[in-house]
């Protein structure tokens, strides 16, 4: 190195005084070296350029050759050191020394003098051992401590802020920082700022909330300080200590608004933070403070975002029309800001809001606010060469394309260059966004365009693109081919179990939503269970299939893909499989030779599940393969079913009392046994019917076991059921036969009233049974011979009979009973509705009052609707879609199509739940945000246990308003034809 400097030296000096000489030396030099002329002689020529003297002799010639050579030579084994330094594993030079050497090494802290250099390295050990995770002992902790709090000593800038990092990292002690206190407030007054600054940091971090008042002083005059830094951290401080000790940091409201008017940006913005925790909580305060600073002008771009987040939070609390006007006008006047900042985060807003109100959907409306200069400034961000700023915008436009697609779709034209930007995030969020604004003639190019770099993007981004092909397929059914088969291609790469997941759900969704694609799904899912690595996966998929293969064209093909997973995957995957087979086998016959064979291949499984559930459906296969056993096939039916015809409590209770009689060695009839609706709803009824008596003493205490309790729960729903047994035999005899369902009690008064009056249905065959549940409010009144009055039956109704409550005190409750019979409607479905005025006729005496006074109460009117002749009908999870094809074999479709007057997706979805009394399946009874169109999926058990399924698929137009399509399938046409039109 020594040389080389020398020659550099030398040339620059040769270079400027005599420039002649040098090119004549430099030309000779060239000549006298014409067999090296690689790269390296290039490059280091101008080095060499040593001046020559004017006569040179072949000896010294050769001895200046040598001399180069040597050097080139050094100069490339040097540069060769170091390419080969690149290469080597990289080395951490603070992983060297463990804990134990550094705690030794500590004792350079106590020098004298300090050697700053040193305790600089010591520290940054001891936070690389820290932020490892390295685990100190809590002596090991109060010692390093107090090492390190003896550096207050020293007055290097540097060492300081490291003796600060430190000591926030090792959560010192209430103790422990009490000890460092003193230094810390010492440096909070120094004349450093930068010792002000982050001393204030500190504390904010370590201090005691008990001694936050000891330094509130310091900390308000901080607030308002010269140097920035310094009020900076201040205010960041006050956010920290605004958590525990918010009546301190209340105090400093003056120094905090003034610091809102701060000409430094980054104290505007922690003053604003600050100013909105203090009055975040007192929303009229908080409303005058965005108002106020909305009408000013902030300087600070960040500080200007921060409000706007706070104005989108204010509109989107609650809508007050008394700020709402003048928030939405900032909102707007910050879309004309010279930041850009500014104007993309008031973009977002406008999004945000887009997606809040639901009244303006599907229009360029926010709250009364044109939104399209906000989507304007998005699109001119789409072109911006900065790809952070191209990334935000196509990120909102995404969101926003979620609620409204027509308004995200005005920038198509700028997304579409996006396509192919290098970014590869960019790239997919156009992608993702333009498929859901796209229209269908470009769904195969998108397509196309997302394949080729899908391995390219991580797998948030993925499942982001599997969820905008989802929606596509459901807007675009034609479209099915194009996205399985991408779907399916997607499912052969690696991805992880999320991703996967995603991949199937999108593919058991075309196949429900799509009849059309169900067996090229089902050959999509079953070459995916050959190599999937995921059992909980595999068994969803075997789940599937053993519920669609069976109503294919040609059920046999798929077979191989279950009985191969069957013999080659873990217990679980197994297990699963071996159920698939049995239910193709249960519904599709001309297969349960072959599946009975199979099965019996693996009935020496090690597993002991694999090997019973194999067991139990080869001998219920082989007893179904009898053709005179009609009984085993019924069995058969109800093994494979997930559902019971009666109710489990009802089971216990009438096991229970069928051991108590003296017929216990006969069997039990489960034939008598009501269903879940039914048993429900007459205990529910039995037991505000019939008030629990109780007697002092016999109360069950604290202490009872739990089997006490279901027992007594038992003996009250029994007694509930026999006590309306009673008294609808009293009126109507036999006449009325079994019970079918109950509907739910529906009040017929105000909670408020005197006399509170609840209704029930209980419906038979032929007869309706009005329970009037009555109850006494009226202090010091007795009510007497309460009787149910009811006008305006017609002939479509007949009054049968009646009971009466013979007294009502106050605070109690009984039920008066009318049964009517029906005299109309249609023969099959049994459906006759109607509406009646109903009151209530007693005789009412005040205390001390013997003789009374007869009087009326009216009560609103009682209407009969179709939804009272059906019982909800819960349907396990995922089994709606097998009903409802065994439906399409063994029944009959009606189909509606209504207008429906309501403004948001979620009340028409509740109005058609209501109205038609049905079970909400598959989770389908909650509307998604922002959605377009919603399948609502219902089943109930109409009267005779006659079971009927409604789809219904809603949607917002924005010509029509609300529509729906009400399909509804039974086994019974007249049931499917009075269903259907329940809704007109």
């Amino acid at each position: 190195m020594v040389v080389l400097l020398f020659c550099k030296k030398t040339t620059i000096t040769t270079a400027t005084t005599n420039k002649n000489n040098h090119n004549h030396n430099h030309n000779n030099i060239n000549n006298n070296n014409n067999n090296s002329k690689d790269d390296d002689n290039q490059l280091f020529n101008p080095l060499l350029e040593l001046p020559a003297p004017r006569s040179r002799s072949p000896a010294s010639i050769m001895a200046g050759t040598s001399l180069k050579d040597a050097i080139k030579e050094k100069i490339t084994a040097a540069l060769k050191e170091n390419l080969k330094m690149e290469e080597r594993e990289f080395e951490n030079p603070w992983s060297k020394k463990d804990k134990a050497a550094v705690m030794q090494e500590t004792r350079c802290f106590s020098e004298t003098p300090l050697d700053s250099a040193k305790c600089l390295e010591l520290l940054t050990r001891v936070l690389y051992l820290l932020q490892q995770g390295e685990k100190f002992t809590p002596t090991e902790l109060t010692k390093l401590f107090f090492d390190v709090t003896k550096l207050f000593q020293g007055q290097s800038s540097r060492l300081r802020r490291m003796v600060y990092l430190v000591i926030k990292e090792l959560e010192p002690s209430e103790t422990e920082v009490f000890i460092c206190m003193s230094c810390l407030i010492k440096d909070m007054n120094s004349k450093n700022d930068c010792f002000r600054a982050n001393s204030i940091r500190v504390l904010a971090g370590v201090l005691d909330p008990a001694m936050a008042a000891q330094i509130d002083r310091y900390l308000k005059t901080a607030i308002v300080d010269n140097n920035p830094f310094v009020a900076s951290s201040a205010l960041v401080c006050g956010v920290v200590l605004h958590r525990n000790v918010p009546d301190v940091v209340k105090r400093w409201v003056n120094e905090i608004q003034e610091a809102v008017n701060s000409k430094h940006a980054m104290v505007q913005l922690h003053a604003l933070t600050l100013l909105y925790e203090l009055k975040k909580t007192d929303r009229l305060a908080l409303h005058k403070v965005v108002t106020t600073l909305a009408r000013s002008q902030l300087k600070s771009p960040m500080a200007e975002c921060k409000l706007i987040s706070y104005a989108t939070q204010t509109l989107m609390a609650e809508r007050d029309p008394s700020v709402e006007k003048t928030l939405m006008s900032y909102l707007d006047s910050c879309l004309r800001h010279k930041s850009e900042m500014v104007t993309y985060e008031a973009a977002r807003a406008f999004c945000q809001l887009a997606a809040f109100d639901t009244e303006g959907s599907g229009g360029h409306t926010v709250l009364g606010f044109d939104m399209t200069h906000a989507t304007t400034i998005l699109q001119i961000f789409l072109t911006s060469p900065k790809p952070v700023i191209r990334f935000g915008a196509i990120r909102t436009l995404n969101m926003l394309a979620q609620t409204r697609p027509q308004t995200a779709a005005r920038c198509n034209c700028d997304m579409e260059p996006l396509l192919s930007d290098s970014n590869r995030n960019i790239a997919t969020l156009a992608l993702t966004t333009m498929l859901k604004t796209g229209h269908e003639s470009n769904v195969e190019r998108l397509v196309k365009q997302i394949t080729s770099f899908m391995s390219d993007i991580s797998d948030g981004f993925k499942m982001e693109v599997v969820r905008a092909v989802k929606g596509l397929a459901l807007l675009y059914p034609g479209k099915y081919k194009t996205l399985m088969a991408f779907l399916s291609s997607n499912l052969r790469e690696d991805g992880t179990a999320d991703f996967k997941r995603d991949l199937v759900d999108a593919l058991i969704m075309i196949i429900e939503n799509i009849p059309a694609a169900r067996e090229a799904g089902l050959l999509h899912l079953c070459e995916f269970i050959e190599d999937c690595e995921y059992p909980n996966l595999c068994t969803r998929i075997l789940g599937f299939l053993g519920e669609e293969v069976a109503s294919t064209s040609l059920p046999s093909k798929y077979i191989r893909f279950i009985y191969n997973r069957m013999i080659l995957e873990n217990a679980l995957v197994r297990a699963a499989a071996v159920d698939a087979l049995a239910k193709i086998a249960m519904k599709y016959p001309k297969l349960r030779q072959d599946v009975l064979l199979l099965l019996q291949f693996g009935a020496n499984d090690n597993d002991d599940e694999v090997r019973d559930r194999i067991s139990l459906y080869t001998s219920v296969l082989q007893q179904c393969l009898q053709e005179s056993n009609e009984q085993a096939k019924i069995g058969y039916q109800a093994l494979m079913s997930s559902e019971l015809g009666f109710s489990l409590d009802a089971l216990y209770d009438n096991l229970v009392g069928h051991m108590a009689s003296d017929a216990k060695d006969a069997a039990f009839d489960f034939n008598c046994l009501p269903s879940d609706e039914a048993y429900a709803a007459t205990a529910k009824a039995q037991a505000a019917l019939a008030p629990e008596k109780k007697r002092p003493g016999l109360a069950p205490g604290p202490k009872a076991s739990v089997a006490e309790t279901q027992q007594k729960e038992a003996e009250q729903k029994t007694t509930a059921s026999a006590e309306l047994a009673r008294v609808l035999s009293e009126i109507a005899g036999d006449e009325l036969g079994p019970l079918q369902h109950s509907c739910k009690p529906k009040p017929l008064t105000e909670s408020e009233a005197e006399y509170t009056v609840q209704m029930i249905k209980h419906q038979f065959k032929n007869h309706l049974v009005l329970e009037m549940y009555v109850g006494n409010t009226v202090q010091g009144m007795i009510l007497e011979n309460i009787q149910v009055r009811l006008t305006g039956l017609g002939q479509s109704w007949s009054e049968v009979g009646a009971s009466a409550i013979s007294k009502l005190e106050f605070g109690q409750a009984s039920s008066a009973h009318v049964v009517l019979r029906k005299n109309g409607g249609d023969e099959t479905a049994g459906v006759v509705t109607g509406r009646f005025g109903a009151a209530l006729r007693f005789l009412v005496k005040e205390d001390g009052d013997d003789l009374g006074y007869e009087d009326d109460y009216p009560v609103e009117h009682v209407t009969i609707t179709t939804g009272d002749f059906i019982a909800p009908k819960p349907i396990q999870a995922g089994q709606f879609k097998s009903v409802w094809e065994q439906l399409t074999a063994q029944g009959v479709e009606a189909t509606q199509k209504l207008a429906l007057n309501f403004k948001t997706l979620e009340a028409a979805v509740e109005y058609i739940t209501t109205t038609l009394n049905m079970a909400a399946c598959d989770n389908t009874g909650k509307v998604e945000m922002g959605v377009r169109g919603h399948t609502l999926l219902l089943s109930g058990n109409f009267l005779a246990g006659q079971m009927c399924l409604v789809k219904a698929l809603v949607g917002m137009d924005p010509e029509r308003g609300c529509v729906a399509k009400i399909s509804v399938r039974a086994k019974n046409e007249a049931v499917c034809q009075v269903v259907s039109s329940a809704l007109m």
